[in-house]
């Protein structure tokens, strides 16, 4: 027995020894880099790849299945080449893997450059169809096998990695549709060593960059760290203690720091982001993302900041800061939102946003298949004011438009005020309800607006507010998508207190009352010319129970009127620092090509009533207008008594002249109108002297002839 015991073990060894020979041999005399011209042929054969080996392939067999290959290009046939490397190395422990361990020693891959491109057309050139797929896509569906697998004898692969370290390394995408180009260069990748169910630890880094229309947008240094946990049994990988910092190379360094803790899981779709924090500058967000559904990115999150000040941020970021009158605007801002999601839109219904003492709460969306972007908020109360730039600004740049040669030549701006090609991309809606604006110290209320922009078109829904005891609505359109561009605009005023707002902006009120107006009018063009001179459409203007001021209408008629009569004087008397009551004024109005035309103007005055018709000619800032005055009683006995007869006579006022004459120089009475009617008025009463006179005289003499009697009488009149 222990002969033959000796005699098997003297034949195993002489095997083992017949093996070790055979290896040794294989590996000596078998060269790899023979085989280039079959690998590559067969790389095209079976996966539509152009492969080429341009360096050489060396290799071990046992105990360790090494390989090492240099100087290889890989790209789909007739497509942009896709990846190169300069060397990869990896082997793999052949006893190990017979008992269903993969135990590789590290793996080392140096200057890999990997090239992903879109073309014009949309085709990329990390896939490539081939003959199989298309046959595969043509053919009728099969059935899945629904018939329970048993898999109790299937034992999962366990991982071992010594390491993996990826060395100078780049990554580079081209989208020739928007001229865009991403590149990331100095790719360094590198691992501790990776075991199923341990956690080892992960570094990246790199620099990226990125061009549009060849000409750099982006540049900054990429870092992070992370530990990872890999479970290939429940298909489940976690990621702890990730960080990431990135520097942003402008003018001014900016940095921004990324801590989060996800796990995925492969089995279930799922992925979830347990916490992220993202801090820039001294803006601080964090929140939570879970993925429901890798395959349509069905999501739920959460997001929000800690309070910050608008301008510090950008000040940091190397923007401009925000100038405004109030220094303490925009200093304690902060955003809150509850949100879901999915590959085609991004929306929420829990929006939060603070604006120092501003409240705003609403609801927003993104579709990222249109673009189209949603927001509707609604808010407390907010001073403008506060956030306007300061005044001796706006008072430099207005004098600056004011003092133009174009405004001066041609009295408004030829220069184009609608951005017609910003405009035209827009494809958003919103909607904004405020309790309460204070804008220029003018209190108002109940906001509500509504705009929706899409292709060129812009709607103003409404423009709904109440100030000063009135209410204002507003609606309209701008449409940008044909030349010239279309302006409508339609509004409502109802019960505004004119007095009080004129007051409010300009510390004085030329005039006052309750103003009701009705108004459509339509404009074509993109500057301030183009628009008043096109301006069309038609208005409806009421004013009850106000004062005209600095006018005395009734009291300088009364004045000029004694004159003329009296001395026969064509000029006015001196207009005094007084006011004109008014129950009503009011009339329609059209508008053809920026002049303003109206036959119906009434208004009810203090002790006269008033009519008037003509133009206001807004391209030549020009008035030529008619009014007619009627004193209804005499009420200036005392001061400038009329006679009674001139009561109830229409008395001709004219307004005429430009713009920038003062309203008491520019409405004065008809003096040539009004002398006429004097001397139409005197010319009868001449006439009835002289006919009185005749009555008398032929009276006499008929008393002398026939006698004193009713019979005379008689006679006289029938001749006057």
């Amino acid at each position: 027995m222990g002969k033959i015991i000796k005699i098997v073990i003297g034949i195993l060894a002489a095997v083992i020894l017949l093996g070790v020979i055979a290896v040794g041999v294989l590996t000596a005399l078998f060269d790899p880099n023979d085989y280039k011209p079959e690998i590559e042929a067969l790389a095209k054969e079976k996966a539509n790849i152009d492969l080429s080996v341009g360096g050489d392939i060396d290799w071990s067999f046992y105990p360790w299945l090494g390989l090492s290959i240099a100087d290889v290009d890989v790209r789909f046939v007739n497509q942009p080449e896709l990846a190169n490397l300069s060397k990869a190395q990896l082997a793999v422990n052949i006893p190990a893997l017979f008992s269903g361990k993969v135990q590789m020693d590290s793996i080392l891959i140096e200057g890999l450059s990997l090239n992903l491109t879109k073309d014009k057309d949309g085709k990329v050139n990390w896939q490539q169809p081939t003959a199989d797929s298309v046959a595969t896509t043509d053919a009728e569906p099969t059935s899945p096998n629904t018939e329970p697998q048993d898999t109790s004898g299937n034992q999962p692969l366990s991982l071992d990695i010594q390491s993996i370290s990826i060395k100078d390394g780049t990554v580079t995408y081209i989208d020739q549709q928007t001229q865009q180009q991403v590149t990331l260069n100095n790719l360094t990748i590198n691992s501790g060593q990776i075991s199923d169910g341990n956690v080892f630890p992960l570094d990246i880094a790199a620099d990226l960059t990125q061009q549009q229309n060849n000409k750099q947008t982006l540049a900054a240094k990429i870092s992070a760290t992370a530990n990872i946990t890999l479970d290939l049994e429940n298909q489940q990988y976690t990621v702890q203690d990730f960080n990431s910092d990135v520097t942003l190379e402008a003018e001014k360094l900016i940095k921004l720091h990324l801590e989060t803790d996800l796990v995925a899981n492969l089995a279930q779709n799922r992925v979830v982001v347990e916490s992220w924090i993202a801090q820039l500058s001294n803006l601080k967000a964090s929140g939570h993302v879970t993925i429901e559904d890798l395959n349509t990115l069905k999501m739920t999150g959460s997001i929000k900041t800690d309070t910050f000040a608008l301008n510090s941020v950008l000040e940091e970021l190397g923007l401009p800061i925000i100038d405004v009158t109030d220094n303490g605007a925009f200093n304690k801002m902060n955003f809150v939102s509850q949100f879901t999601g999915d590959a085609k839109t991004i929306q929420t219904d829990s929006l939060a946003i603070t604006v120092d003492d501003t409240k705003l709460n609403g609801s927003a969306s993104y579709s990222l298949e249109t673009g189209r972007a949603d927001l509707a908020l609604s808010g407390n109360s907010i001073i403008v004011d506060r956030y306007l730039p300061p005044s001796n600004k706006s008072a430099g740049e207005a004098k600056s438009i004011t003092d133009s040669s174009e405004a001066k030549n041609h009295g408004y701006s030829k220069e184009a005020v609608i951005p017609v090609d910003a405009l035209k991309p827009l494809n958003f809606g919103a909607s904004l309800k405020m309790q309460s604006i204070t804008y220029n110290k003018m209190p108002i209320g109940n906001v509500d607006v509504s705009i929706d922009a899409r292709n060129g078109l812009i709607k103003l829904n409404r423009a709904n507010l109440t100030m000063y005891s009135g209410s204002i609505a507003t609606s309209g359109s701008l449409d940008v998508r044909k030349s010239p561009a279309r302006l409508t605009v339609n509004k409502k005023i109802n019960g505004l207190q004119l007095g009080e707002m004129l007051t409010a902006l300009n510390g004085s009120a030329p005039i006052t009352g309750a103003l009701s107006t009705t108004a459509a009018v339509t404009a074509n063009g993109v500057s301030v010319y183009d628009i008043v001179n096109s301006l069309n459409g038609t208005a409806n203007v009421g004013l009850q129970n106000g004062v005209i001021q600095g006018i005395d209408m009734a009291q300088q008629l009364c004045q000029t009127m004694n004159n003329l009569s009296a001395l026969g004087q064509l000029s006015t008397a001196e207009s005094v620092d007084s006011s004109t009551p008014f129950a009503k004024m009011g009339g329609n109005f059209t508008i053809k090509n920026g002049v303003v035309s109206n036959n119906d103007l009434s208004a009810s005055l203090d002790a006269m009533s008033l009519s008037g018709k003509g133009d206001v000619n807004l391209p030549q800032r020009t008035l030529n207008y008619g009014l007619g005055l009627m004193i209804k009683e005499n009420l200036f006995k005392q001061s400038c008594s009329v006679n009674n007869k001139l009561e109830g006579v229409e008395w001709p006022v004219l307004c005429k002249g430009g713009f920038d004459e003062a309203p008491a120089k520019l409405c004065k009475p008809d003096t040539n109108a009004i002398k006429d009617m004097l001397k139409a008025a005197l010319t009868d009463k001449v006439k009835n002297q002289v006919k009185d006179e005749v009555k008398s005289k032929v009276e006499d003499k008929l008393k002398e002839k026939l006698g004193d009697g009713d019979s005379v009488k008689g006679l006289i009149k029938g001749l006057f």
